[in-house]
């Protein structure tokens, strides 16, 4: 049984394989609990005058923190001590090499560049699959612009430091903790070279709070190249600045708003 690359394979313990039904289950279980937060308790929480600001931190918040707290019991059930290097080595956490520097910016080019090309392909998939609630809607044009329907945000720092502090610490490390270190390796094992294609599609399927028509689904297919860096490099720090740098949009559109653009 194969272990994560870089570890002692003199008292490292074995990866236990997750095969693609185990995978389905390792997706769908934090998919349910988003679906659940994000499309159920988020209009619930609005429409009983909780604050946009609130919502947002507790129910997107609150799944990644699980996410983030899964994955670090998951490593401790695998039996690894409390140490950096052996959770840098399981989480394949170890310092890029130039090489890997050069993978991040061709990832980072080709989700931006295959976006952009898919877009007429995009408009062939016109389903819908579900109508979210109007308070999602609303919810996220505020989210968009920066505001959290908090009005001016001029000189509001801490919402900024907090802003990105939740983006790196749960939103990053709790996804790509779980997907790419806990999961991806174990996936490996079971699934071989083609294990980037199980964990990318499912990673996709994940985002299914978002994916109310059919082409949100088809829009999102270009993050299979993150796990498919993730895999032929065996380092996870590619993915983490290629999801962050794609989930920039959001501190930034705050950021203008603080500086009172």
């Amino acid at each position: 049984m194969a272990v994560a690359p870089g570890m002692n394979t003199s008292s490292a313990p074995s990866l236990k394989p997750i095969g693609l039904f185990a995978s389905i289950l390792y997706f769908g279980i934090p998919s349910a609990i988003f679906c659940s937060s994000i499309l159920g308790l988020l209009p619930w929480m609005l429409r009983n005058g909780y604050s946009s600001y609130l919502t947002f931190n507790v129910t997107f918040g609150a799944p990644l923190i699980l996410m983030l707290i899964a994955a670090v019991v998951a490593y401790r059930l695998e039996g690894r001590p409390w140490s950096w290097p052996a959770f840098r080595d399981r989480m394949r956490l170890t310092r890029p090499t130039a090489k890997d520097w050069l993978w991040t910016a061709g990832l980072v080019a080709a989700t931006f560049v295959l976006g952009w090309a898919l877009g007429p392909v995009i408009r062939l998939f016109d389903v819908r699959l579900y109508t979210p609630p109007a308070e999602f809607t609303t919810f996220m044009a505020t989210l968009r612009d920066g505001t959290f329907g908090l009005g001016s945000l001029t000189g509001r720092w801490d919402v900024l430091l907090w802003v990105v502090f939740s983006l790196v610490v749960f939103n990053i490390g709790g996804e790509e903790l779980w997907w790419r270190g806990i999961i991806l390796p174990r996936q490996e094992v079971a699934l071989g070279k083609w294990a980037w294609v199980v964990n990318g599609l499912l990673w996709d399927l994940f985002h299914f709070f978002y994916h109310s028509n059919l082409g949100n689904i088809v829009g999102y297919l270009p993050i299979l190249a993150l796990p498919f860096v993730a895999q032929r490099l065996r380092n996870t720090w590619p993915g983490i600045v290629a999801h962050l740098i794609a989930n920039g949009a959001l501190p930034v559109a705050v950021a203008m708003k603080v500086l009172g653009h």
